[in-house]
């Protein structure tokens, strides 16, 4: 869609006079800057995007009206939170939302604060009214292992083994909505020192200590360090004691952290290859994977002592 026609669409249906458009990313959705009276920021969405669009949407709108941190959405003149037209035969949705003028938040100063945002969002999405997609083994674990069979991996048997022992210590933990790609990244803290959370597209119903490893985790995905290890134990701790004033999280819960770590790990690997196809890393790197999973599970024992 050309900026032409998104102009004229901010003008006739939202009532921004003279808009200018900075564009910002694509990435199957096109986000722009929108300049005018006041800032925003404006996603155009496809129809393959259009059902994760909505969720998105309905969840910032539900925590917005609970007075949840997130950027506010702009409505239509006619009250829709959504506006939707049609381009070169597809349906596009439009979003338009408050732009957010922050920076990623430093979790080592503020471990507790960002605890307590996220105890909060866990807390009030337990009573968010949709239902969220489900995500079990087959996500966290079973992805990566079919990547690794189709690319005929000679290690395969221990990554196998690996995956059910790591499934077998989660697999009986309570779910609950989780954000789902909750990293330091979907945080920012504008002038005012108010944290928002941003980016929901990714909103499921899976353990909610998978939502807590990934803002916790502070360890090099490639290069695994005592330091790191030492720091995550220290920002996890800190974290804690600003979540549970919100959302309580049982001993089992908290004691799995290191096992969703490593869960991660062919969590995102999986989600890496789906992007950029089977052959965007090789059997070196898989192999220096494997190696970084089995030294971060000796540091198991050591990380729960510390907890």
């Amino acid at each position: 869609m050309d900026e032409k026609t998104l102009q004229d669409i901010l003008t006739s249906d939202y009532g921004i006079e003279s808009p200018s458009l900075e564009f910002l990313r694509e990435g199957g959705t096109y986000t722009y800057i929108v300049n005018g009276r006041n800032k925003y920021l404006l996603k155009v969405i496809g129809s393959a995007f259009s059902d994760t669009a909505r969720q998105s949407v309905s969840i910032m709108r539900f925590l917005e009206e609970n007075g949840f941190p997130v950027p506010e959405t702009i409505l239509t003149k006619s009250g829709e939170a959504i506006f939707e037209t049609e381009t070169e035969g597809e349906k596009k949705l439009i979003v338009l939302m408050e732009f957010i003028d922050g920076d990623e938040p430093d979790l080592e100063k503020c471990a507790s604060e960002v605890g307590g945002l996220v105890g909060r969002f866990h807390q009030l999405m337990e009573k968010y009214p949709d239902e969220a997609v489900p995500k079990g083994r087959e996500f966290f674990i079973g992805r990566y292992l079919e990547f690794l069979r189709k690319k005929n991996y000679p290690r395969i048997a221990e990554y196998e083994e690996l995956g059910k022992r790591l499934w077998d210590k989660v697999k009986d933990l309570p779910k609950g909505r989780c954000h789902g790609d909750l990293h330091r990244g979907n945080l920012l803290r504008n002038a005012d020192g108010r944290i928002y959370l941003v980016d929901f597209d990714t909103v499921c119903n899976a353990p909610v200590m998978f939502d807590v490893m990934v803002m916790c985790d502070m360890t090099d995905y490639f290069n695994l360090k005592q330091q790191d290890i030492e720091l995550t134990g220290e920002v996890y701790q800190r974290f804690l004691s600003g979540y549970s004033d919100y959302h309580k999280l049982s001993r089992e819960e908290i004691l799995s952290f290191p096992y969703w770590v490593a869960i991660r790990h062919f969590q995102l690997q999986a989600t890496i290859l789906e992007i950029y196809g089977i052959d965007c890393i090789d059997e070196g790197f898989i192999d220096g994977q494997l190696n970084w999973l089995n030294k971060w599970l000796e540091e198991v024992p050591e990380f729960s002592d510390e907890l």
